[in-house]
């Protein structure tokens, strides 16, 4: 079946109302801007896949695919990204940035998605721990508690003479301290349920498009 195609600009490139984004759903609703080159891919084929060597953090990126490699049921050789929760505002914000690109609304099976917390993904991107609010505490606590954490990290990077390097550069046993606490971005029981959330999955399928919107300059 062909995927329903449509021209506006951003404004009317998402239905008016709120958006029935749900994490918990067997089956996901979730939305992509892609480039017109891979909207014409996926057309052709009748799939669209990434290709990790234009990530543009490298070390992250295979991180999340091995990830992505571990907890899904599907293989592949890098991750196509979406948003699984936000805003219908600032979604429109984004495809705003995107004039002349394809948003594709998607429904795909909730076991073939890895979803992750936005803005946690973040310490993985800067290679910094991720240390979660804990139930009732406050931000006077948790700053204070971060700093200890952070302090005595660093600490030991700079006794184990890599404080200058990337974490990525780190020895195995220091990094993987760090990496530990990037898990926790998986679970949404750790976060309320405002946060923004991201996904990810190593093909898209054609028959997983509900619509493509081609978006017009504003």
């Amino acid at each position: 079946m062909p995927i329903p195609v449509r021209r506006a600009r951003p404004a009317s490139a998402i239905p008016a109302g709120r958006i029935p984004f749900d994490l918990n759903a067997s089956v996901m609703l979730l939305h992509t801007v892609q480039s017109a080159e891979a909207y014409v891919e996926l057309e052709a084929t009748g799939r669209l896949t990434a290709d990790p060597a234009r990530a543009h953090y490298a070390e992250p990126y295979a991180w999340m695919h091995q990830q992505m490699n571990r907890r899904l049921p599907t293989k592949g050789h890098g991750a196509i990204w979406f948003w699984a929760k936000m805003r219908r505002d600032d979604l429109i914000s984004t495809v705003r940035h995107s004039p002349g690109e394809v948003l594709l609304t998607c429904r795909i099976p909730r076991e073939r998605v890895l979803v992750s917390q936005f803005d946690d993904w973040h310490h993985v991107l800067n290679g910094s721990p991720n240390v979660l609010l804990l139930p009732g505490e406050s931000i006077d606590d948790y700053g204070a508690r971060y700093d200890r954490i952070v302090d005595d990290l660093w600490a030991r990077a700079e006794a184990a003479g890599v404080a200058s390097r990337n974490v990525w550069d780190w020895p195995e046993a220091l990094r993987a301290e760090v990496m530990d606490t990037w898990e926790t971005i998986f679970d949404p029981a750790n976060y309320c349920r405002t946060h923004y959330w991201q996904a990810t999955l190593h093909e898209l399928r054609a028959s997983d498009v509900v619509e493509a919107v081609w978006i017009e300059p504003r």
